[in-house]
């Protein structure tokens, strides 16, 4: 078994979404500045750097991250799914609907867009690809044994579209008798994994924070 991080850490500037909190850490006592111990303020949006968006992130009524259990953020038979993507395009219906996913707990979108994580933020940041409402909808109708989606992008919707925004997370967390259970979802994920592996199961570690609907997580995947 060989596990891998597929979570990016945070760290002064890390990916936020534009209008949210820019992450800093700050050095406070330092021993290299003569100090007897190291400490830091850290300061972070709890949308930053990969996170993992509860239900009451979009509705109210919903489940807060802190609400799930060890065992509800425990994955079988995840896939991540190549759906190589443009600035600004939607994964639709199309791109997925020949795949099995019959097994599959979580489902990874490989939009090939974390490339410009690093190369060119300003682009990762503004014109991201996302997924479209419609696909969302089919897959909590089609496979409701599916509880969580993630993205190599900073949002699963698409950056200057409010109304994608809001309808692809509402229709991803509300709850309706047509649906399993409200998913949850994880974005800015790290999917630059090794493709001869196979994974098997992932693991979401969100920080402890009471009182918040989604937080910065460790996502761990075992191939």
């Amino acid at each position: 078994m060989k596990t891998v991080i597929l979570s990016y850490p945070i760290e002064n500037n890390s990916p936020h979404y534009i209008g949210t909190t820019e992450p800093s850490l700050e050095p406070l006592t330092q021993i290299k500045n003569g100090d007897d111990y190291n400490t830091y303020k850290i300061t972070v949006g709890n949308h930053s750097g990969t996170h993992i968006d509860a239900p009451k992130h979009f509705v109210d009524t919903g489940r807060s991250i802190l609400d799930y259990s060890p065992e509800e953020l425990s994955f079988k038979n995840p896939i991540v799914l190549d759906c190589p993507k443009n600035p600004y395009e939607l994964i639709e219906i199309k791109d997925i609907s020949d795949a099995d996913f019959d097994k599959c707990e979580c489902l990874l979108f490989k939009t090939g867009f974390g490339k410009f994580r690093e190369t060119d933020l300003q682009k990762y940041l503004t014109k991201s690809p996302g997924i479209a409402v419609e696909t969302v909808d089919w897959i909590r109708e089609t496979h409701p044994q599916i509880r969580c989606l993630g993205i190599d992008t900073i949002s699963m919707s698409r950056y200057r579209d409010a109304e994608n925004a809001k309808q692809t997370h509402i229709t991803g967390f509300k709850t309706s008798p047509n649906y399993g259970e409200p998913l949850l979802f994880i974005e800015d994920m790290n999917l630059d994994m090794d493709e001869e592996l196979t994974i098997k199961e992932v693991m979401v570690v969100p920080w402890q924070i009471k009182g918040v609907d989604s937080t910065p997580c460790t996502v761990i995947g075992f191939f």
